[in-house]
């Protein structure tokens, strides 16, 4: 009986992700969620583990932007959960998701902007103010 219940365990821990997610706080006030960490066995050392590597280099990183170690008050992990693969699969590219579709609005804006700049003086086209 010992032996199933180890196994579910085991089939289990294969089909989850732990994610923790992080955030830094700086010396100005100003504070941001780094990119979520997952494991699926271990996310503490993971976490542990990046943030030794970032005090080694002396600056924390986000995005485009790198804060020097002095300007960094504190690290936070605000919060870990376990999710199914899928689970975190979705959740992983609902951003992705959002990113797309920005692009794409800003594609099809620009477009629209080239067109109403082109046609310049054809005022029957254009919107007239109440």
């Amino acid at each position: 009986m010992a032996d199933s219940h180890e196994m579910d365990e085991e089939q289990r821990a294969d089909e989850t992700v732990l994610v923790a997610y992080v955030t830094a706080h700086l010396e100005s006030g100003e504070s941001f969620e780094l990119l979520p960490f997952e494991d699926t066995q271990d996310v503490k050392s993971k976490v542990k583990s990046l943030l030794e590597d970032w005090a080694r280099s002396g600056f924390l990183a986000q995005c485009d932007k790198f804060y020097p170690w002095h300007q960094v008050r504190s690290i936070e992990t605000t919060k870990v959960v376990e999710l199914s693969q899928r689970e975190w699969e979705q959740q992983r590219q609902a951003p992705i998701e959002v990113a797309r579709m920005r692009t794409s609005f800003w594609k099809t804006k620009k477009t629209r902007e080239k067109k109403s700049g082109d046609e310049g003086e054809d005022s029957e086209n254009q919107p007239r103010a109440a």
